[in-house]
């Protein structure tokens, strides 16, 4: 029985001219979101690598200098292309992708795509990921919202519940066929999405970006059930076709675009960021004058001279056996590394408490749960962005520790010395970091899909005439 009131709601369904233009609008739209993240994938992957390496050779073929000034000529770090970046980009072009690696600055990522980008990319970029958190639930509202309601508007509703299948029945053969018509959308949004990311990639570790393909797909599909139990419910509840879509429409606009904003300015108000000048002036006090008894940069300098004879037992820096000023160099290179620390360290706690508030409004909204999981999985949140950023730093240095040991000793560095300086690689942390890090998101969708089932449950309860 529930096999024939399947086949009998997917026959009215296409019966309705509208339906039909809805499904051919929306293969059209996700053809356009394969080809927008496969060609976003192909050409900044290559850009990214063509560049890395540009630089770098750069860097290594410079010629005779001082180890020091060499060093200075510096070389970029590259942060790669994302391997699922082609299902969605999260942050990426908001966040740059290049961090210069060169002494006694602590690099800053830079190069934000988004800046060159015209005014219309305020409304996102359109990829897989912008289409299965805002297009995909918004068809499925217009699917469902009249799925039941229609019954009471045609007046077939007493037909049905005296016929010979009983309300359990009815009830689940017009949802599963909701469901089929869902996920035959994403069947076909995988494969091809699959499909896409195979030709794309050159030289990938699969294994890795397989599981979390497949995470990313399991948490699609749990959202899209819950977003269509909850459109099939509210159509139950209301009875009537406008009411429902009306109910359903308002409630994707408050998930999607109202309560994502107002979370982000509470959490601006409650948790405010420094400005670049305080930040600036912060960090060059410290620098100078210590904190925590670190003393001035002028009695770090004396007290660094007297170990630093005391370890050579000499009386003059003239008669130490190495250069002193590399010495000088390393020293405050890493003093100032702390002062960094600390105060990047500062930024990144802030930037964290505003990300947890934002992240807690996800119980009003699954879209924002789902938005989260997605750059969390596809690894193009903050949270990746920051390692890459902080492994960076820490490549930098240990270029600085490299020159300056060797300018210990040497006052002339050639490029078999520059070859020695390692080039800079990024790897995204695995899946079982990626899923440590969207577990509080992970739970939201849970607790969503049990609110809607809960929901369900009690929609059922009024299919009565």
């Amino acid at each position: 029985m529930i096999q024939l009131i399947i086949q009998k709601e997917l026959r009215e369904i296409f019966r309705t001219a509208k339906v039909v233009w809805l499904w051919v609008g929306v293969l059209i739209l996700m053809g356009l979101a394969l080809y927008n993240g496969y060609s976003y994938y192909r050409s900044h992957s290559q850009l990214l690598r063509e560049s890395q390496q540009v630089t770098y050779q750069q860097f290594i073929s410079q010629g005779d200098k001082n180890p020091h000034l060499g060093a200075h000529f510096g070389f970029y770090a590259y942060k790669p292309t994302a391997d699922l970046a082609m299902i969605d980009n999260g942050i990426e072009d908001y966040t740059g992708n290049s961090f210069y690696l060169e002494p006694h600055k602590r690099g800053v990522v830079r190069f934000r795509e988004v800046t060159d980008a015209t005014g219309i990319r305020s409304f996102g970029f359109f990829n897989v990921g912008y289409f299965a958190q805002f297009i995909l639930p918004l068809f499925i509202f217009l699917m469902a919202h009249n799925i039941f309601s229609k019954e009471w508007e045609n007046g077939t509703i007493k037909m049905i519940l005296s016929s010979k299948a009983s309300t359990t029945q009815i009830f689940t053969g017009k949802l599963l066929a909701c469901l089929i018509l869902v996920f035959s959308i994403l069947i076909i949004l995988g494969l091809s999405s699959l499909a896409l990311l195979r030709l794309g990639q050159e030289t990938v570790n699969w294994t890795s970006l397989l599981e979390a393909y497949a995470c990313y797909w399991l948490g699609l599909a749990l959202f899209s059930v819950l977003i269509t139990i909850i459109g099939v419910s509210v159509s139950l509840l209301t009875r009537n076709s406008s009411l429902s879509l009306v109910s359903l429409s308002g409630f994707w606009l408050l998930g999607v675009f109202l309560i994502p904003r107002l979370a982000s300015e509470l959490s601006k108000r409650m948790y405010p960021s420094i400005t670049s000048l305080e930040f600036e002036n912060t960090t060059f006090h410290e620098k100078e004058y210590g904190v925590n008894g670190e003393g001035t940069k002028d009695e770090r300098r004396a007290i660094l001279e007297k170990e630093t004879l005391k370890k050579y037992s000499v009386t003059r820096l003239e008669d130490l056996p190495v250069f002193y000023i590399p010495i000088t160099i390393e020293f405050f290179e890493e003093s100032d590394g702390k002062v960094m620390d600390r105060a990047y360290e500062a930024v990144d706690k802030n930037e964290s408490r505003q990300n947890a508030l934002v992240q807690a409004s996800a119980v009003l909204s699954p879209f924002l749960a789902f938005r989260d999981f997605s750059m969390r999985i596809t690894a193009t949140d903050m949270k990746t962005h920051n390692d890459f950023a902080e492994k960076a730093e820490l490549h930098r240095r240990k270029v600085g520790v490299i020159v300056d040991d060797f300018y210990q000793k040497n006052t002339v560095a050639g490029n078999d010395f520059w070859k020695t300086v390692p080039q800079f690689t990024y790897h995204a942390p695995g899946i079982a970091w990626r899923l440590t890090s969207a577990a509080p998101s992970i739970l939201i969708l849970f607790g969503w899909t049990l609110g809607s089932i809960l929901l369900m449950l009690f929609s059922y309860r009024k299919m009565t005439v």
